[in-house]
This record gives structure tokens, sequence and C-alpha cells, in this order.
């Protein structure tokens, strides 16, 4: 047996195999090659897509019949594609692919298999990576197909088509051909076809160099990544990212981690305009990406839902004994009435109010247009909205804010204190209105 068409450093002795075989050349002979080896408890799994009729018919009695010979057990199933892809909004080639690896991870599990081989080869390294530059890609984009991606192996992504062939036809193994892939429908084919032997004919190599560079490309988008992960935890708080540090930093690094915030990868294009919302003389701005949006608040940077908009507290009325919780807003408010001679309790989220100066229902909601409120520990009468302005609130947040009011007005606002109008004096009997975050470990006070 040619061992070296074989990368066994994937494939540790003794493992359970799944092997993917679609009765090509390929597949056909990394089977046989990891049968050969003996090291392995080996099992098969073929997927018709229905798409070529008959054809796909062959392939499977085809697989049936080897493995059969073969003592393999063989785990089969199939599924119309071209439904799939109509039903799905998918193309015929996303389709198979995400129904053929569905299949394989439930046969995996079915026989317990720790490994999943499939047949990708260097001339399936080699179409890949020009497919990606031909339709635009970064660095990632040129390491092509990865050796291992979570149990899912690629043990010939090093071995040629010529190789695979000499070693079926020394051992005079049959195979299947797919009739598809001598038509130049599919782009890949066209590379195949046209690209790779154009390539050839400038280096007989060119393959082997493709190959190559996707591996050291490789070694540089992992240390690119590591790096990233080490300013991460500078720049997010659990939230959002610190705009400024993110600019800082070069785009190799600062792209990087916006894919972490943004739990996908984003394009170059919408990278940079992510980044330009930096540059916008707005403290408030907003991007609207496909399946997010990306908001900057004063020198944060937040991913959020497509669509989401800011809370807005619905009014209501506060009784004393009793509490209420703010579920859009993430707060609880606690009532309770103070007899004379108790002690007057007063901060950024605690307020003690004259009980007899209260006009009307006590109520909290969000802040309303054209609020205002003499703060006790402030000169003149400022407006909620310049208040929150100065203390650099983004516009999103500020109707998450509680605000505590009586029919006369604006009595306290959360975080920034209370009115002078109200305040109980030492030795009165009061309300006390206590405004906690439901979060945990959160500073409770506004400085």
């Amino acid at each position: 047996m040619r061992a070296e068409l074989l990368d066994v450093s994937l494939l540790p002795a003794g493992s359970r195999v799944l092997c993917a075989v679609s009765g090509g050349a390929d597949s056909v002979c990394l089977l046989s090659l990891l049968r050969e080896r003996g090291e392995y408890e080996l099992f098969a799994a073929h997927f018709n897509h229905c798409l070529r009729g008959e054809e796909s018919e062959r392939d499977e009695r085809f697989v049936r019949s080897l493995c059969a010979d073969w003592g393999v057990p063989l785990y089969t199933e199939r599924e119309d594609i071209r439904r799939r892809a109509e039903r799905d909004g998918l193309s015929l080639e996303s389709a198979a692919r995400e129904a053929r690896y569905e299949f394989l991870h439930r046969a995996a599990a079915r026989c317990g298999a720790e490994l999943i081989a499939t047949a990708h080869t260097a001339g399936d390294q080699a179409e890949t990576v020009l497919f990606r530059m031909a339709r635009g890609t970064g660095l990632r984009g040129l390491t092509g197909i990865p050796r291992q991606r979570g149990n899912i192996v690629r043990p010939l992504l090093r071995t040629g088509r010529r190789e695979i062939e000499d070693y079926l036809a020394e051992r005079g193994i049959p195979h299947v051909e797919d009739s598809t892939n001598a038509a130049d429908d599919a782009a890949r084919n066209r590379i195949r076809h046209g690209a790779i032997p154009a390539l050839k004919s400038v280096n007989s190599a060119a393959v082997e160099n493709i190959l190559r560079m996707s591996e050291r490309l490789g070694e540089d988008e992992a240390y690119l990544e590591a790096a990233a992960a080490e300013r991460w935890s500078e720049l997010w708080d659990g939230e959002s990212l610190s705009l400024p540090g993110l600019c800082a930093l070069p785009k190799a690094l600062s792209r990087r981690i916006l894919n972490r915030a943004a739990g996908r990868r984003l394009t170059l294009r919408e990278g940079d305009a992510v980044l330009a919302l930096w540059e916008s003389h707005s403290p408030s701005a907003g991007l609207d990406l496909p399946s997010l949006r990306a908001e900057r608040r004063y020198e944060r940077l937040f991913f959020l839902p497509p669509g989401a908009t800011p809370g807005e507290i619905a009014p209501r009325e506060l009784r004393a004994g009793e509490s209420v919780t703010l579920e859009e807003a993430g707060f609880t408010v606690f009532t309770e009435y103070r007899p004379a001679g108790s002690e007057i309790q007063s901060s950024f989220n605690t307020f003690s109010f004259s009980y007899g100066m209260i006009c009307g229902a006590l109520t909290v909601s969000s802040r309303r247009e054209g609020d205002s409120i003499r703060l006790a520990h402030r000169d003149g009468v400022r407006s909620l909205r310049r208040l929150m302005i100065d203390a650099k609130i983004p516009r999103q947040q500020r109707g998450e804010i509680p605000v505590l009011r009586d029919s006369e007005g604006v009595l306290a606002v959360w975080g920034f204190g209370q009115a002078l109008r109200a305040k109980a004096r030492p030795g009165e009997e009061h309300w006390r209105v206590s405004i906690r975050k439901n979060r945990e470990n959160t500073e409770e006070e506004r400085v």
C-alpha cells in the first residue's frame, strides 16, 4: 500500500471512522486506503442527491455492491435536492452540501464514529482557492479547505488526482464517473478545465504551489486570530466594543475583532462601513447590515438584531409596600412608607419624598418630551434631554432610564438624583423609592 497518499496524522490508530463514499475515484481510493491500513473500525456513508436520474441510482448501487464485497458497513440516505433548493432558496450546490453534511453527522452518530473522512484532494483545494480569489475573499478564504474542522477530516487533501488514478489502476479497483464533471455549467468545472490547465502551462507544479501557499497563509491566519483574541478582552465589555480602541488597531486585527463581536464574518465592505461609524460627526449613528444592525453610541459599538428599537418604560403606578419590575428596561422599583423620625436616604438610585408633597399618583415611566427637573444638588432647571446628552447617554438608551413623577412633573431620574421639590426633610414621614438594576454585579449609580 502507498501509505504516503494518506495523511495519517489526522487518523489516530484505533479510531472509529465513517468514510463518505460517492462512488467516484477519490472517495473509493480513500475507502480502500483506510481499509487496507487496517487500523480503524471502518464504516461508509453514501448520500443520493437524486439529481442525475438513473446515474444517481447507478452510483448508489455501485457503492452498495462495493461495500458488501469489502465487508464495510454502509449507511445510505436520499433526498430530492432540487426540491430542497427551491424550498430554502439555495443554489443546487449549496443545498446538496448542506443536506450531505447533515446526513454524514447523523450517520456518524448512528455508528458512533469519532471521525468523518471526506475525499477532498489537492485539486479540490486548488479549485477552491482560485474560486474564492475570483469571487473576492480575504486571507481566511485563501487558506482554502481546512484539513480538519471539528470531527471532519480530509486525509487526501495533499494528494493529486494522478496519484489516485494510478493507485486504483494498479489494484484494478473500479469506480464510477459523474457525467456532470465533464460539463462547464458549474464555476468549479470551468476552473478545473480552463484555469488549472492554463496555470500548469506556466508552471507544471502550479497546484502544488497553490497548496503550499494556502498552508502558509493558514499559519498567518492562525497568528492574526490569536493576536485579535488577545486584544478582544481589552475592547469588549460584554455588550459592546470600544470604538477608539478598535480603530486604533491595524485593520488586520480590527476586522477580526469585528467579526467576533458581530457573530459572523463581515465582508470587507461591511467591515469598512462599520469602522467608518467612528468618523461620523454624530455621537449616535447606525448601520443596517444583513442579519444585524451596528450602532455607534458615543464611544461604544453595539451589534443588535435587525430592526432592534430602544426600550421604553410603560407607565406604572407605585404603591407603598410593593415592588414593580420594569422588564423592558431591566430594573426593579421598591417603594415603602417610612414613618416620621426614620432615616432619610438619598442617592442616585434611592429617593426620599415628603409624604405630604406628592401630588396625585406616584408613577415611573420613560422621560417625556419637554421634561425638566431642578436637581437638589445642582443649580437651575435642566431639561432631561440636556442632562442625558451631557452625561453621554446614547439616544437609543435614554428611553430605558426610569423617571419618577407625580401629576406636577418630574420628581427624580435614576442615575441623576431627585428634584428639590418634594425632597423629604429630616424627621418627616416620607416615601422611599429605590431603583435597582436586575442584572447582578452592575454599577447601580451613574457617576
